[in-house]
């Protein structure tokens, strides 16, 4: 029988009885490119063109290029924490009133 364990608290989850949610987080670099604003006298086909002419070679087996995955298990009560807050930020609210 397979065991599993709360990666939030720690906690025994029965993998009968309980319900075990996983959670899964892909990280990746994102480089937002900057264009020209779209202009009807521009070949934006040539352009593209030489874009991907000149563009580096991509190594896909590079975990910093491609991206991580990460998986974790939570229980009931960690699950429903994470789907309220899931960054953990402290959640405050604060009330702007004016002097009026």
């Amino acid at each position: 029988m397979i065991h599993y364990t709360c990666d939030r608290c720690k906690r025994e989850i029965d993998s009968i009885d309980d319900v075990r949610f996983v959670v899964q987080l892909e990280i990746k670099p994102v480089r937002e490119e900057s264009f020209a604003p779209l202009c009807d006298e521009v070949d934006h086909l040539s352009e593209l063109n030489e874009i991907l002419e000149t563009a580096p070679p991509c190594d896909c087996g590079d975990d910093n290029a491609t991206g991580h995955r990460e998986s974790f298990d939570l229980c009931g009560e960690c699950y429903e924490q994470f789907r309220r807050n899931p960054l953990g930020r402290e959640l405050s609210f604060a009330l702007g009133f004016s002097n009026n």
